[in-house]
């Protein structure tokens, strides 16, 4: 609304903004719900961890069709082919091992991984959503995806009380005890162990499994739970 003075009594008034400003406000209305929108569905991502596999990228001419776009606008009628980056990617979990690929023009950065790194990522039908360091998401198409079956894990023999904290990642991700025993933590409880302190004492006992995550880490210093899966050494 616009504040405007009514001639006839002097006062200041409410109306209407301008047609003129109007449609300019309708756009950036609607372009706010539309980002607001789309930060709201990548939230609602069914995020989950895994480790980064082989990574390699060659070179090749990439036939795009007839009619078909490369990396610029399409051409009705003509058969496109370019030159292009193409980059294979491996993402490792407990139970899945997902191939994917991405095609970009020659020169363009893909998203830089690292074999055996930490990857947050989210399948979601013949695609799979990535998030970098800086937060920011990366589309890749899935090639192929194999389900694992998973190996029986060896039970952790001493639970109860009497542990100390040996080492915490720097993401709160992995925990060492002073038995030397390795435990990754679950992604929802990192934000408590990254700042879990060296020397706490430790309390490990068994918890209901959340998708293989059947122990509990007790910070008794803290007062904190965590819930873990326990890695044994190979």
């Amino acid at each position: 609304m616009q504040r405007q003075l009514d001639r006839r009594s002097g006062n200041l008034i409410y109306a209407p903004p301008s047609p003129r400003y109007a449609e300019p406000m309708r756009i950036v209305l609607l372009t706010a719900a539309l980002v607001a929108g789309l930060v709201c569905h990548a939230a609602e991502r069914a995020w989950q961890t895994g480790t980064w596999g082989d990574v390699s990228t060659r070179r090749q001419m990439i036939d795009f069709g007839p009619g078909s776009s490369t990396f610029g606008p399409p051409r009705p009628g003509v058969e496109m082919r370019a030159l292009a980056d193409v980059s294979v990617y491996v993402i490792e979990t407990d139970t899945l091992r997902i191939e994917m690929r991405d095609t970009v023009a020659v020169g363009r950065r893909s998203i830089d991984v690292s074999a055996g790194a930490p990857v947050t990522f989210a399948l979601e039908k013949n695609s799979v959503y990535v998030r970098d360091e800086a937060g920011v998401e990366h589309k890749l198409r899935v090639t192929k995806k194999t389900v694992k079956t998973p190996a029986r894990a060896e039970p952790y023999a001493a639970l109860g009380g009497g542990h100390l904290l040996r080492e915490v990642s720097r993401d709160g991700r992995y925990i060492v005890l002073e038995d030397g025993s390795r435990w990754e933590v679950h992604p929802r409880d990192w934000y408590q162990t990254v700042s879990w302190e060296p020397s706490a004492n430790v309390t490990v006992r068994t918890a209901r499994g959340d998708g293989g995550f059947d122990y509990e880490l007790v910070n008794t210093t803290s007062d904190e739970g965590a819930l873990a899966k326990y890695a044994p050494k190979k």
